[in-house]
């Protein structure tokens, strides 16, 4: 497609700062898990108009003006993710602390702003803790012929990519596929008369393929937050947010030949992205009668500054293959490594608008609905710099952005009854969308990948079924318990297709089809005073 050999063009301008994030890493650092608390999450994180507890403050900073008292409260996860491939599926479990806050309430004496309260609060909104194994018996295609793809589109100078030319062809401005394929011999620069670099021979061998990934890290909230009432009907709040992140990603891509023991290739990937960024939000929660609360909040986009540190290499044995095309080479299998490279930039995520309704009859029983939009398509990259063209740097990868990522709606439902003053029960559900347009998602379109990282999911929307119990020992303490069970269809890809200038897919990656679920119990403890 145009669009991408405009990529490729772009590449070899900038290339240093397009190998560590791309377009499918804007959407993986900006999509968020449910989160909040065991009471918040066992009703579906339906919170935004309740307020009163740290998930809805999380959601709309004027819950926090719901407070009477102060309080502390706390939140640890049990939680095991499965990933399954066809019959191969891989768990990861994971006991971390997911929330840990603190609300201070404080009289003013006043008919106008009564009191006002000041909050602390951390979330974990998100967690990459997965591990994912594939294999494919009989792949379309191979990622020798996407090497050779990218290679004629770069219109590679040979001389770039070889060691006994070029002291580390990885900084040439020459893509890193082509020189691990080139120095792996699974690509050269003989061109046939279209004009494209050939690949090591197959005549029409089975290939097999299979990949492996471990994501670590995660998405971390730190929120100051400070609200109060106007005229007892009005909650009004607003929340400076801190953000850390923290991915590491270490992913193995194999292909499996039919002639010489051992004969494929693997290429291995790491990257690291660590950083934070800074945030707001801000709410209202209008209560026009004591049995209904309406919500509104705003949550602006997180303006980030990262570091990406990677490397890549391959190992290969194609030593049939040479020695059938070239009886006297000298090749014989090997590494070729990239050594560690890391750079700086910076990125902003999506702003997003929450809209909620809640109703509360007799203190007995709630329900609460949440209505999310996150504009995913604003995303945005910059250089590291404060220089003018410090946007034009990322432009196609920008463009991009815009064209695959959409605007995405998020329903979360909950209800609550109290079956006594100190025990209650609780149920919720969420769904939450996939950001890409329909076009991208369905893989009509390229995507752009980053470096040599190849391995990549299209997600798909997630369906959260919640529940749980609540308990009051006292005026003070109380013990919260829930269950959440997620489950989420991707598309798992060893690398991007291909398609031509007319629209015709030339090279088909044969993507997987990954299936998630995710199952964990949290417990909160709180303490009111």
């Amino acid at each position: 497609m145009k669009r991408f050999i405009g990529l490729l063009v772009f590449v070899l301008t900038f290339v240093s700062y397009l190998f560590a994030q791309g377009e499918v890493e804007a959407g993986r650092m900006s999509r968020n898990d449910l989160y909040g608390t065991a009471r918040g999450m066992s009703m579906g994180g339906a919170f935004g108009a309740l307020g009163g507890d740290l998930t809805g403050v999380a959601i709309n900073p004027a819950g926090i003006a719901v407070y009477r008292s102060s309080e502390v409260a706390g939140t640890v996860n049990l939680s095991q993710e499965s990933s399954k491939v066809g019959d191969i599926s891989r768990d990861k479990t994971s006991f971390k602390m997911d929330n840990l806050g603190f609300v201070g309430s404080f009289p003013l004496r006043s008919n106008t702003v009564p009191f006002i309260n000041f909050g602390f609060a951390y979330n974990k909104v998100k967690s990459f803790n997965k591990k994912i194994s594939a294999y494919n018996e009989r792949p379309i295609s191979s990622l020798m012929y996407y090497m050779a793809e990218i290679s004629t589109r770069h219109n590679v100078d040979p001389a770039h990519l070889d060691f006994n030319i070029v002291k580390d062809p990885f900084s040439s401005g020459a893509p890193w596929l082509s020189v691990l394929g080139f120095n792996s011999y699974l690509i050269n620069p003989h061109q046939d008369e279209e004009g494209f670099y050939n690949y090591t021979p197959l005549h029409n061998e089975a290939v097999t393929n299979s990949l492996a990934l471990v994501e670590k890290g995660s998405v971390n909230n730190y929120d100051f937050t400070i609200g109060t009432t106007l005229g007892k009907v009005v909650n009004v709040g607003i929340t400076l947010s801190v953000t850390d992140i923290y991915y590491r990603l270490s992913s193995r891509y194999s292909e499996e030949f039919e002639r010489g023991e051992n004969a494929g290739f693997d290429l291995r990937n790491y990257l690291t992205t660590e950083g934070a960024g800074v945030g707001a939000k801000i709410g209202v929660i209008v209560r026009p009668m004591h049995e209904l609360r309406i919500g509104l909040a705003y949550h602006t986009p997180v303006w980030c500054s990262l570091t990406d540190t990677y490397s890549a290499e391959i190992e290969d044995n194609v030593t049939e293959y040479v020695v059938e095309d070239d009886p006297e080479s000298e090749y014989e299998p090997g590494k070729t490594f990239s050594g560690l490279c890391s750079h700086d930039y910076r990125f902003r995520t999506p702003g997003k608008w929450v809209m909620s309704v809640a109703g509360v009859i007799e203190n007995r029983f709630i329900a609460s609905l949440d209505y999310e939009l996150t504009h995913y398509q604003n995303m945005k990259f910059k250089a590291d710099t404060d220089e003018v063209d410090a946007e034009s740097m990322y432009e196609n990868d920008n463009l991009y952005i815009s064209e695959d990522y959409k605007t995405t709606s998020t329903v979360r439902v909950g209800f609550e009854y109290r079956f006594t003053p100190q025990f209650s029960g609780r149920l919720g559900y969420a769904w939450m969308e996939n950001p890409y347009d329909s076009e991208y998602r369905a893989g009509n379109r390229e995507t752009a990948i980053a470096g040599s990282t190849t391995i990549y999911r299209i997600e798909g929307d997630a369906s959260y079924f919640t529940g749980g119990l609540g308990y009051r020992f006292s005026r003070n303490f109380y013990l919260d318990f829930a269950i959440v069970y997620r489950t989420q269809k991707d598309d798992l890809y060893p690398y991007p297709n291909v398609f031509d200038d007319n629209g015709k897919k030339i090279i088909d990656a044969s993507p997987y089809t990954l299936k998630n679920n995710n199952i964990k119990g949290l417990l909160t403890l709180g303490y009111k005073f």
